[in-house]
């Protein structure tokens, strides 16, 4: 029985791990901008993207499955306590501004799951600004997410447990009604499907730098890792058994990007996509669901009225596996790193000892990052111009700030195999030049996407924009090291390295 639950635990894990990096979304944008073409990008993504730095992470996870500092105890140990805690801010303060997005874009596939259409874009909801109304509920989610975290990690698994559940039987309903169309066609793809064609873009990205741009999307499609990886140490008895998760989740993830794209192929004609105004990436996901529902309706000859049906169906069925999606990735973010900030202040003895509930989670960070983002929304939907603004500016102030950790770890790497490079499940990882060459792997990837993100900028000639990219992680990194030197001068930090 013990057996079996361990195994059931090990599987849930499996399931968050997946939930957390593979997205649906990007998916669908995939097939939208690439055609099949996006199969060879995002098997190249992975290879010299993905694929090592699972390997790093599954190193690393095996090495302090025991830890919560997750990507500061990481860095710590093979770089200084000084650049960790640096990172770690940089880190989480990204994530801090990405949040306060997602609290608010959550209601979209809820109002689409409730109400067959996105009433967000109403100029009013019960009387009151949609923005008032948005920013209210925000605020409630907000709460909501803290209550779920003070419950304990069981409660995390268990969110993202059902939103994987709810991502499987999405998948599973596009597989099927994407392989009656095949039947239906004798066998034809909707998408006709010829080898040059991985070659070719058929989809909105045609040029160089659209393609270029379409291998930093890969690169995104896969992120998300860092995040769930940190939550090792809440594993139970999952622990030992993590960075295996890893790597089999992995080989999942890849495998449902390349094989989600031949399915929207098998079931959807891309011509009758693109080059239209009614599809964007914003909302490309519901369109193919909603084309995919229209042409397995008319394969079999159903009437207009259980045509309506079905579309109906095949829509609410996405929006609800996008809002619980959603909700499982803002339990995560809004614990992982701020469970790592928090381990990072600890080794400063500032006389705070963040006090921790009986679910063992630490009560006043959790409340005191909850009313902040309360305090951003609010600020948000009431003062539009002046805090909307900030906030806008501090998102591209964190663009590149979510990607330089990931850098600094994959930098890191060598010296960590230094420190420890035994690892009896993974043994060939212990040659320089294979985690020299995962490294060097990673980084690179990292430092292409930057270095292209802030090209596009000034190639649009959106100079403040590229600006404020830059500016972003500098700042941020500043703020960080005036910190740390400001405990370290009144002796509350331990020695750095």
């Amino acid at each position: 029985m013990h057996k079996s639950s361990g195994k059931f635990q090990s599987f849930k894990i499996m399931i968050m791990i997946v939930t957390s990096v593979f997205s649906f979304t990007s998916m669908s944008n995939a097939f939208f901008l690439k055609g099949y073409s996006a199969i060879p990008w995002f098997i190249f993504s992975a290879l010299v993207y993905f694929v090592p730095y699972c390997f790093i992470l599954s190193d690393l996870t095996g090495t302090y499955n025991d830890q919560a500092g997750g990507i500061y105890t990481w860095l710590k140990d093979s770089t200084s306590q000084k650049l960790a805690f640096v990172t770690t801010l940089l880190w989480y303060c990204s994530y801090f501004i990405w949040m306060i997005a997602l609290f608010m874009k959550t209601w979209i596939p809820l109002s689409i799951l409730l109400f067959g259409k996105d009433l967000t874009q109403e100029a009013t909801l019960f009387g009151l600004p949609t923005l008032y109304v948005i920013g209210f509920l925000g605020i409630l989610l907000i709460a909501t997410i803290s209550l779920v975290i003070l419950g304990g990690f069981h409660n995390i698994l268990n969110l993202s447990y059902f939103s994987g559940r709810c991502m499987l039987i999405l998948v599973a309903v596009m597989a099927v009604a994407s392989l009656a169309c095949l039947g239906q066609n004798q066998g034809h793809f909707q998408e006709s499907f010829q080898l040059q064609q991985l070659l070719t873009s058929h989809g909105e990205f045609q040029t160089t730098a659209e393609n270029l741009s379409f291998f930093i999307f890969g690169i995104t499609a896969f992120g998300g890792l860092d995040t769930v990886a940190c939550l090792v140490n809440k594993t139970g008895s999952a622990q030992k058994s993590f960075s295996r998760l890893i790597l089999i989740s992995g080989g999942i993830i890849i495998a449902f990007y390349m094989t989600g794209i031949f399915l929207w192929g098998a079931g959807i004609d891309l011509a009758s996509i693109v080059g239209t105004d009614n599809f964007h990436l914003g909302n490309i996901m519901y369109g193919l669901m909603g084309q995919l529902a229209l042409n397995v309706s008319a394969g079999f000859g159903l009437s207009a009225q259980l045509t309506q049906v079905v579309l109906q169906a095949f829509l609410r069925l996405t929006a609800l596996t996008l809002f619980s999606a959603y909700m499982s990735l803002l339990s995560i973010i809004s614990f992982g790193p701020l469970q790592s900030l928090t381990q990072s202040l600890q080794e400063a003895k500032l006389g705070l000892q963040f006090r921790k509930n009986q679910a063992g989670m630490p009560v006043a960070p959790v409340i005191f990052q909850g009313v902040a983002l309360a305090i951003f929304v609010a600020g948000i939907c009431l003062f539009q111009d002046s805090v909307g603004s900030f906030y806008n500016q501090l998102t591209l102030m964190t663009n590149i700030s979510r990607s330089i950790p990931y850098f600094l770890v994959a930098l890191s790497y060598p010296s960590f195999k230094r420190l420890y490079p035994q690892n009896t499940s993974l043994p060939f990882l212990a040659k320089k030049r294979v985690h020299y060459g995962f490294s060097f792997s990673v980084m690179a990837s990292v430092l292409l996407s930057i270095s292209f993100t802030v090209y596009e900028k000034i190639a649009a000639h959106e100079l403040l924009n590229a600006g404020l990219l830059v500016l972003g992680p500098v700042l941020f990194a500043i703020l960080g090291v005036l910190l740390f030197r400001y405990l370290k001068r009144r002796n509350q930090i331990l020695p750095s390295n």
